[in-house]
């Protein structure tokens, strides 16, 4: 009998989405040059964020943008180096 690795064994890990006020192009891309040396591809965020950010129609008001990553801390981390305001998914109000 062969020796087969256990695919249910292998599944991704859980993302923790957190959600940042960012209020220019370079802040955005400054988180994601963090996620990619934290996580490499393990990671998602929002798209069509630089639209959001250069859009005609837009007030000079930040833009609340969703990261998913593995490890809570990387919220802290963001928050403290860049001065980003930050909520977990949990705790994000959204206005209706």
């Amino acid at each position: 009998m062969s020796k087969q690795s256990n695919p249910l064994k292998l599944t991704a890990q859980d993302l923790h989405r957190f959600w940042f006020s960012i209020s220019t192009e370079q802040q955005w891309y400054a988180v994601m040059r963090e996620c990619r040396e934290w996580f490499g591809s393990n990671w998602q965020c929002m798209s069509k964020v630089r639209r959001k950010l250069n859009g005609r129609l837009r007030v000079l008001a930040p833009v609340a943008v969703w990261f998913e990553v593995p490890d809570p801390k990387f919220a802290t981390w963001i928050s403290v180096k860049y001065s980003l305001e930050v909520q977990s998914d949990t705790k994000k109000i959204t206005a209706k």
